[in-house]
Protein backbone atom coordinates (compact mmCIF):
# COMPACT_ATOMS: atom_id res chain seq x y z
CA UNK A 1 0.00 0.00 0.00
CA UNK A 2 1.34 3.43 -0.94
CA UNK A 3 2.10 5.77 1.94
CA UNK A 4 0.16 9.04 1.73
CA UNK A 5 1.81 12.41 2.30
CA UNK A 6 -0.04 12.95 5.59
CA UNK A 7 0.21 9.36 6.81
CA UNK A 8 2.59 8.44 9.65
CA UNK A 9 6.04 7.77 8.24
CA UNK A 10 6.70 4.01 7.97
CA UNK A 11 10.14 4.50 9.54
CA UNK A 12 8.42 4.84 12.94
CA UNK A 13 9.56 8.38 13.70
CA UNK A 14 6.01 9.51 14.47
CA UNK A 15 6.19 12.32 11.94
CA UNK A 16 4.09 12.71 8.85
CA UNK A 17 5.59 11.08 5.78
CA UNK A 18 5.93 14.43 3.99
CA UNK A 19 8.02 15.81 6.86
CA UNK A 20 10.23 12.75 7.22
CA UNK A 21 11.30 10.13 4.72
CA UNK A 22 9.43 11.74 1.82
CA UNK A 23 11.60 14.82 2.19
CA UNK A 24 14.64 12.54 2.36
CA UNK A 25 13.48 10.81 -0.79
CA UNK A 26 13.15 14.15 -2.56
CA UNK A 27 16.62 15.18 -1.46
CA UNK A 28 18.03 11.88 -2.71
CA UNK A 29 16.10 12.26 -5.97
CA UNK A 30 17.54 15.74 -6.52
CA UNK A 31 21.07 14.56 -5.74
CA UNK A 32 20.66 11.53 -7.97
CA UNK A 33 19.42 13.69 -10.83
CA UNK A 34 22.50 15.86 -10.48
CA UNK A 35 24.72 12.78 -10.35
CA UNK A 36 23.12 11.26 -13.46
CA UNK A 37 23.65 14.48 -15.38
CA UNK A 38 27.30 14.67 -14.36
CA UNK A 39 28.35 11.03 -14.58
CA UNK A 40 27.79 8.13 -16.96
CA UNK A 41 26.69 4.70 -15.75
CA UNK A 42 27.12 1.45 -17.64
CA UNK A 43 24.14 -0.39 -16.14
CA UNK A 44 20.98 -0.02 -14.09
CA UNK A 45 22.79 -1.86 -11.29
CA UNK A 46 25.34 0.95 -11.07
CA UNK A 47 22.54 3.51 -10.89
CA UNK A 48 20.84 1.52 -8.11
CA UNK A 49 24.10 1.27 -6.18
CA UNK A 50 24.58 5.04 -6.43
CA UNK A 51 21.01 5.62 -5.23
CA UNK A 52 21.53 3.27 -2.27
CA UNK A 53 24.62 5.20 -1.22
CA UNK A 54 22.76 8.51 -1.38
CA UNK A 55 19.85 7.17 0.69
CA UNK A 56 22.26 5.84 3.32
CA UNK A 57 24.00 9.22 3.49
CA UNK A 58 20.69 11.03 4.00
CA UNK A 59 19.58 8.62 6.72
CA UNK A 60 22.88 9.16 8.54
CA UNK A 61 22.66 12.96 8.59
CA UNK A 62 22.08 14.61 11.96
CA UNK A 63 18.57 16.01 12.34
CA UNK A 64 17.78 19.05 14.50
CA UNK A 65 14.39 17.62 15.45
CA UNK A 66 16.16 14.54 16.82
CA UNK A 67 18.69 16.60 18.83
CA UNK A 68 21.52 15.71 16.50
CA UNK A 69 20.58 12.08 15.94
CA UNK A 70 20.09 10.73 12.45
CA UNK A 71 16.92 9.08 11.18
CA UNK A 72 18.77 5.77 11.14
CA UNK A 73 19.85 6.10 14.78
CA UNK A 74 16.31 6.95 15.90
CA UNK A 75 14.96 4.02 13.91
CA UNK A 76 17.39 1.71 15.72
CA UNK A 77 16.42 3.27 19.06
CA UNK A 78 12.74 2.60 18.48
CA UNK A 79 13.03 -0.90 17.08
CA UNK A 80 16.36 -2.48 18.03
CA UNK A 81 17.46 -0.85 21.28
CA UNK A 82 19.06 -4.02 22.67
CA UNK A 83 20.33 -5.27 19.31
CA UNK A 84 22.51 -2.34 18.24
CA UNK A 85 25.53 -2.52 20.59
CA UNK A 86 27.63 -0.39 18.25
CA UNK A 87 25.34 2.54 19.14
CA UNK A 88 23.64 1.72 22.46
CA UNK A 89 25.05 -0.43 25.24
CA UNK A 90 23.28 -1.63 28.39
CA UNK A 91 25.13 -2.96 31.40
CA UNK A 92 24.61 -6.64 32.19
CA UNK A 93 26.22 -6.06 35.58
CA UNK A 94 26.59 -2.64 37.16
CA UNK A 95 29.96 -1.25 38.27
CA UNK A 96 28.24 0.55 41.18
CA UNK A 97 25.58 -0.39 43.71
CA UNK A 98 22.24 0.95 42.42
CA UNK A 99 19.87 3.09 44.43
CA UNK A 100 16.28 3.72 43.28
CA UNK A 101 12.76 4.06 44.68
CA UNK A 102 11.74 0.78 43.04
CA UNK A 103 14.69 -0.98 44.66
CA UNK A 104 13.68 0.23 48.12
CA UNK A 105 10.31 -1.48 47.59
CA UNK A 106 11.78 -4.60 46.01
CA UNK A 107 14.23 -5.03 48.87
CA UNK A 108 11.40 -4.58 51.35
CA UNK A 109 9.42 -7.38 49.71
CA UNK A 110 12.45 -9.66 49.49
CA UNK A 111 13.47 -9.15 53.12
CA UNK A 112 9.96 -10.17 54.25
CA UNK A 113 10.21 -13.59 52.57
CA UNK A 114 11.93 -16.44 54.38
CA UNK A 115 12.32 -20.12 53.51
CA UNK A 116 8.67 -20.73 54.39
CA UNK A 117 7.52 -17.96 52.06
CA UNK A 118 5.25 -14.99 52.77
CA UNK A 119 1.52 -15.50 53.25
CA UNK A 120 -0.59 -13.62 50.73
CA UNK A 121 -3.91 -12.03 51.70
CA UNK A 122 -6.89 -14.34 51.29
CA UNK A 123 -9.17 -11.80 49.65
CA UNK A 124 -6.94 -10.54 46.81
CA UNK A 125 -3.80 -12.63 47.05
CA UNK A 126 -1.68 -9.54 47.62
CA UNK A 127 1.08 -8.63 50.03
CA UNK A 128 0.03 -8.66 53.70
CA UNK A 129 -1.46 -5.48 55.16
CA UNK A 130 1.17 -5.06 57.88
CA UNK A 131 4.01 -5.14 55.35
CA UNK A 132 2.24 -2.67 53.07
CA UNK A 133 1.69 -0.20 55.91
CA UNK A 134 5.26 -0.48 57.21
CA UNK A 135 6.71 0.05 53.76
CA UNK A 136 4.42 3.00 53.05
CA UNK A 137 5.55 4.64 56.27
CA UNK A 138 9.19 4.44 55.16
CA UNK A 139 8.65 5.12 51.46
CA UNK A 140 6.31 8.09 51.85
CA UNK A 141 8.86 9.98 53.96
CA UNK A 142 11.36 9.89 51.10
CA UNK A 143 9.34 9.91 47.90
CA UNK A 144 5.68 10.83 48.44
CA UNK A 145 4.18 14.31 48.23
CA UNK A 146 3.77 15.67 51.76
CA UNK A 147 0.14 16.66 51.30
CA UNK A 148 -0.79 13.30 49.77
CA UNK A 149 1.11 11.35 52.43
CA UNK A 150 -0.64 13.27 55.22
CA UNK A 151 -4.09 11.88 54.42
CA UNK A 152 -3.46 8.74 52.36
CA UNK A 153 -4.21 5.48 54.16
CA UNK A 154 -2.84 2.11 53.14
CA UNK A 155 -4.99 -0.90 53.98
CA UNK A 156 -4.00 -3.21 51.15
CA UNK A 157 -1.44 -3.55 48.37
CA UNK A 158 -3.64 -1.75 45.84
CA UNK A 159 -3.60 1.35 48.07
CA UNK A 160 0.18 1.55 47.63
CA UNK A 161 0.46 1.34 43.87
CA UNK A 162 4.23 1.79 43.67
CA UNK A 163 4.57 -1.30 45.86
CA UNK A 164 2.10 -3.18 43.67
CA UNK A 165 4.17 -2.26 40.60
CA UNK A 166 7.38 -3.38 42.31
CA UNK A 167 5.81 -6.74 43.17
CA UNK A 168 4.50 -7.11 39.59
CA UNK A 169 7.95 -6.36 38.12
CA UNK A 170 9.55 -8.91 40.47
CA UNK A 171 7.15 -11.55 39.15
CA UNK A 172 7.64 -10.56 35.50
CA UNK A 173 11.41 -10.74 35.98
CA UNK A 174 11.10 -14.30 37.24
CA UNK A 175 12.34 -13.42 40.73
CA UNK A 176 9.09 -13.96 42.63
CA UNK A 177 6.35 -16.60 42.39
CA UNK A 178 3.17 -17.30 44.28
CA UNK A 179 2.22 -20.88 45.09
CA UNK A 180 -0.67 -22.05 47.27
CA UNK A 181 -1.24 -18.65 48.74
CA UNK A 182 2.39 -17.88 49.58
CA UNK A 183 5.11 -15.80 47.92
CA UNK A 184 8.53 -17.37 47.32
CA UNK A 185 11.80 -16.15 45.86
CA UNK A 186 12.81 -18.18 42.82
CA UNK A 187 16.04 -20.04 42.18
CA UNK A 188 16.76 -17.53 39.42
CA UNK A 189 16.69 -14.73 41.97
CA UNK A 190 18.79 -16.63 44.51
CA UNK A 191 21.45 -17.48 41.93
CA UNK A 192 21.89 -13.91 40.70
CA UNK A 193 21.57 -12.35 44.16
CA UNK A 194 24.21 -14.63 45.67
CA UNK A 195 26.61 -14.03 42.77
CA UNK A 196 26.33 -10.28 42.20
CA UNK A 197 23.57 -8.83 44.38
CA UNK A 198 21.79 -5.69 43.21
CA UNK A 199 24.52 -5.03 40.65
CA UNK A 200 23.32 -8.09 38.75
CA UNK A 201 19.63 -7.88 39.61
CA UNK A 202 19.05 -4.27 38.55
CA UNK A 203 19.80 -4.71 34.80
CA UNK A 204 17.16 -7.45 34.65
CA UNK A 205 14.68 -5.31 36.57
CA UNK A 206 15.39 -2.42 34.19
CA UNK A 207 14.87 -4.55 31.08
CA UNK A 208 11.72 -6.10 32.56
CA UNK A 209 10.26 -2.70 33.37
CA UNK A 210 10.87 -1.54 29.82
CA UNK A 211 10.05 -4.72 27.94
CA UNK A 212 7.37 -6.59 29.91
CA UNK A 213 5.62 -4.21 32.27
CA UNK A 214 2.92 -2.06 30.63
CA UNK A 215 3.51 1.59 31.57
CA UNK A 216 -0.12 2.45 30.82
CA UNK A 217 -1.08 0.28 33.81
CA UNK A 218 -0.14 3.22 36.06
CA UNK A 219 -2.75 5.71 34.86
CA UNK A 220 -6.01 6.44 33.05
CA UNK A 221 -4.65 8.06 29.90
CA UNK A 222 -4.87 6.50 26.45
CA UNK A 223 -2.53 3.55 25.93
CA UNK A 224 -0.01 5.41 23.70
CA UNK A 225 2.47 2.50 23.57
CA UNK A 226 4.90 4.69 21.62
CA UNK A 227 5.93 6.46 24.85
CA UNK A 228 7.24 3.16 26.15
CA UNK A 229 8.68 2.11 22.80
CA UNK A 230 10.73 5.32 22.72
CA UNK A 231 12.26 4.74 26.18
CA UNK A 232 15.77 4.92 24.72
CA UNK A 233 15.09 8.31 23.15
CA UNK A 234 13.96 9.51 26.59
CA UNK A 235 17.25 8.24 28.00
CA UNK A 236 19.06 10.13 25.25
CA UNK A 237 17.22 13.31 26.29
CA UNK A 238 18.43 12.74 29.85
CA UNK A 239 21.97 12.39 28.53
CA UNK A 240 21.61 15.69 26.65
CA UNK A 241 20.02 17.72 29.46
CA UNK A 242 20.82 15.79 32.61
CA UNK A 243 24.06 17.39 33.76
CA UNK A 244 22.03 20.02 35.61
CA UNK A 245 18.50 20.34 36.94
CA UNK A 246 16.26 21.01 33.92
CA UNK A 247 12.51 21.58 33.79
CA UNK A 248 10.59 18.51 32.63
CA UNK A 249 8.77 20.75 30.14
CA UNK A 250 12.04 20.83 28.14
CA UNK A 251 11.86 17.05 27.81
CA UNK A 252 8.22 17.28 26.75
CA UNK A 253 9.10 19.89 24.11
CA UNK A 254 11.91 17.76 22.68
CA UNK A 255 9.78 14.63 22.61
CA UNK A 256 6.95 16.42 20.79
CA UNK A 257 9.31 18.03 18.31
CA UNK A 258 10.76 14.64 17.46
CA UNK A 259 7.46 12.72 17.39
CA UNK A 260 4.56 15.16 16.81
CA UNK A 261 2.24 12.49 15.40
CA UNK A 262 1.98 10.85 18.84
CA UNK A 263 -0.51 13.57 19.77
CA UNK A 264 -3.01 11.84 17.49
CA UNK A 265 -2.99 8.84 19.86
CA UNK A 266 -4.47 10.92 22.69
CA UNK A 267 -8.23 11.13 22.92
CA UNK A 268 -8.31 14.48 24.73
CA UNK A 269 -11.15 15.62 26.98
CA UNK A 270 -13.61 18.51 27.40
CA UNK A 271 -11.12 20.06 29.84
CA UNK A 272 -7.82 19.71 27.96
CA UNK A 273 -6.37 19.36 24.48
CA UNK A 274 -4.74 16.15 23.20
CA UNK A 275 -1.36 17.88 23.38
CA UNK A 276 -1.87 18.88 27.01
CA UNK A 277 -2.88 15.32 27.89
CA UNK A 278 0.08 13.89 26.00
CA UNK A 279 2.48 16.18 27.85
CA UNK A 280 1.07 15.08 31.20
CA UNK A 281 1.08 11.45 30.13
CA UNK A 282 4.69 11.61 28.92
CA UNK A 283 5.86 13.43 32.02
CA UNK A 284 4.10 10.92 34.25
CA UNK A 285 5.13 7.70 32.49
CA UNK A 286 8.52 8.48 30.99
CA UNK A 287 9.91 10.90 33.57
CA UNK A 288 8.33 10.33 36.98
CA UNK A 289 7.55 6.63 36.68
CA UNK A 290 10.49 5.58 34.55
CA UNK A 291 13.51 7.85 34.97
CA UNK A 292 12.83 8.79 38.60
CA UNK A 293 11.22 5.56 39.84
CA UNK A 294 14.10 3.50 38.44
CA UNK A 295 16.68 5.83 39.95
CA UNK A 296 18.08 7.15 36.66
CA UNK A 297 17.14 10.74 37.50
CA UNK A 298 16.57 12.73 40.68
CA UNK A 299 13.67 15.15 40.89
CA UNK A 300 13.25 18.63 42.32
CA UNK A 301 9.79 20.09 42.96
CA UNK A 302 9.15 23.80 42.42
CA UNK A 303 6.04 24.27 44.55
CA UNK A 304 3.24 26.75 43.97
CA UNK A 305 0.11 27.59 45.94
CA UNK A 306 -1.95 25.15 43.90
CA UNK A 307 -0.75 21.59 43.83
CA UNK A 308 -1.52 21.10 40.16
CA UNK A 309 0.67 24.09 39.30
CA UNK A 310 3.83 22.55 40.75
CA UNK A 311 6.79 22.50 38.36
CA UNK A 312 9.41 19.79 38.23
CA UNK A 313 13.08 19.56 37.37
CA UNK A 314 15.28 16.51 36.93
CA UNK A 315 18.93 15.67 36.41
CA UNK A 316 20.68 12.37 35.83
CA UNK A 317 22.16 10.24 38.59
CA UNK A 318 25.39 8.21 38.60
CA UNK A 319 23.19 5.15 38.03
CA UNK A 320 22.17 6.48 34.61
CA UNK A 321 25.78 6.54 33.41
CA UNK A 322 26.29 3.02 34.74
CA UNK A 323 23.19 1.58 33.02
CA UNK A 324 23.27 2.91 29.46
CA UNK A 325 25.97 4.24 27.14
CA UNK A 326 25.66 5.94 23.77
CA UNK A 327 28.47 5.50 21.26
CA UNK A 328 27.93 8.22 18.67
CA UNK A 329 30.09 10.31 16.40
CA UNK A 330 30.48 13.77 17.90
CA UNK A 331 29.91 16.15 14.96
CA UNK A 332 32.07 18.81 16.62
CA UNK A 333 35.24 16.74 16.77
CA UNK A 334 34.47 13.91 14.36
CA UNK A 335 35.30 11.21 16.91
CA UNK A 336 33.30 8.47 18.55
CA UNK A 337 32.05 9.14 22.08
CA UNK A 338 33.15 5.96 23.86
CA UNK A 339 31.87 4.51 27.11
CA UNK A 340 34.10 5.06 30.13
CA UNK A 341 32.96 1.83 31.80
CA UNK A 342 34.84 -1.40 31.24
CA UNK A 343 33.37 -3.42 28.38
CA UNK A 344 33.05 -6.56 30.52
CA UNK A 345 29.96 -5.01 32.11
CA UNK A 346 28.28 -4.15 28.81
CA UNK A 347 25.99 -5.95 26.44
Amino acid sequence: MKTGRNDPCPCGSGKKYKHCCLSVSRAVSDELSDLLSEQEFDSIEEVQAAADILVAKQNQKAQDDFLGLSSEQVYRMLNFAYDTPELFQFAEQLPIKPDAPILMLIQGIISAIDDKGLTATKARGGLPQKLCREMWSDYSKLYADDLFASFHKVNKEDDFFELHVARTVLELAGFLRKTKGRFYLTKKYQKIASKSGLKGLYPIIFKTYYGKFNWAYWDHYSDVPFIQQSFLFTLYLLKQHGEKMTFTSVYEDDFLRAFPMVIDEMEGSPYSTPEEDLRRCYSSRAIKRFLVFLGLAEQEVIKSEKHYDHKYKIKKTPLFDAVVHFNFIDPKIGKTILSSVHSDHLH
